[in-house]
């Protein structure tokens, strides 16, 4: 297919307001740390070098990932604890340096993706995200729209997931909204040991007397998640999946169990999926090429100069860099 075609199929996908799924990959150009750079704080952390199994540890990890080798070796309890607060530690520091630098100055690619998600919608657009940073509610604020998380309150903040009418009146009062679905926990989330759970905005440090409610690596994710605030953030994310008419992954790597099997499901029906990549994961290949999946564009790095764009029993190589957001927003 050539160029034209590609920028006209890419746009016909996207002409009625997906929703966005961002995962770790979308992240990192504004200094998120990767899974690498998370795997390096925790193997510098006093705590964790002490666990009898810290060795071994090293070694899975160099081997398989920071998640496989968390999953393989016999950590002591209290270490795997340990290890969600060196994961909020580090994700938090960079977060709030980019915020501190660039105050006035939220995620500029992230502002024009929800801006034209949001032109066509009745002013709602829609984020899922694995990521447990705040670079979306910061884009959000970009566009002077007001952020659906689940929690309301403006310090102390509260679960509360309103019902579908009391929903759709604050909707109206608020006039443009992002919900934003983080399946995988927020910096902002913390719970208390009587399960008490509170939101604290751009909190600096883990509040006296709680932990921060963010899945670490590894499998526990999949058992933390049946209690709150993971459950109805879920099954949120859930609904909104069914709801969309599209979909535009950036950075997600189509490897988590919270997200996929709704989202697997839609596109199986037909509704087009877009998913820019700077490498196409195994998991991604299995679920869209190999599942035969009818609308579809991947668009993946080939080299510094070029992308390869993937689709329904066609590939092809174009100049540019279009697998990025900042180049793929000027031809959407």
């Amino acid at each position: 297919m050539d160029w034209d075609g590609c920028v006209n199929l890419a746009q016909s996908y996207l002409e009625n307001s997906p929703l966005i799924v961002l995962g770790s990959g979308a992240s990192m150009p504004y200094g998120l740390p990767s899974m690498r750079n998370l795997a390096e704080a925790i193997e510098a952390d006093p705590v964790v070098k002490d666990d009898p199994e810290f060795a071994n540890l090293c070694q899975a990890i160099d081997a398989s990932g920071l998640e496989a080798a968390i999953d393989s070796v016999q950590l002591r309890p209290e270490t795997i604890e340990h290890i969600r607060t060196v994961t909020w530690e580090t994700i938090n520091r960079h977060d709030t340096e980019f915020f501190d630098t660039n105050q006035l100055s939220p995620p500029k690619e992230f502002v024009e993706l929800l801006n034209k998600v949001i032109a066509p919608a009745p002013n709602k657009a829609v984020v899922v995200t694995t990521n447990y940073d705040r670079l979306p509610e910061y884009a959000a604020d970009g566009i002077d729209a007001t952020s659906i998380t689940g929690f309301e309150g403006s310090i102390l903040r509260k679960l509360e997931i309103p019902s579908s009418a009391t929903k759709q009146h604050r909707t109206r009062c608020r006039e443009r909204t992002v919900d934003i679905w983080k399946v995988h926990g927020s910096l902002d989330w913390f719970v208390d040991r009587n399960d008490k759970i509170i939101s604290v905005p751009m909190s600096r440090k883990i509040p006296e007397g709680f932990y921060p409610l963010v899945v670490p690596p590894g499998k526990e994710k999949y058992s933390s998640t049946h209690k709150e605030p993971y459950r109805s953030i879920i099954a949120e994310a859930d609904k909104a999946f069914i709801q969309a008419g599209a979909y535009l992954c950036i950075g997600y790597g189509f490897n988590d169990e919270h997200i996929q099997p709704k989202l697997l499901a839609q596109i199986a029906t037909g509704k087009p999926i877009i998913i820019l990549a700077r490498t196409m994961t195994e998991a991604c290949r299995k679920h869209i090429i190999e599942a035969k999946i009818r609308k579809y564009l991947i668009f993946e790095r080939a080299d510094d100069q070029h992308t390869t764009v993937y689709s329904n029993g066609w590939s092809e190589t174009y100049d540019g860099q279009y697998w990025s957001l900042e180049e793929f927003l000027k031809i959407w």
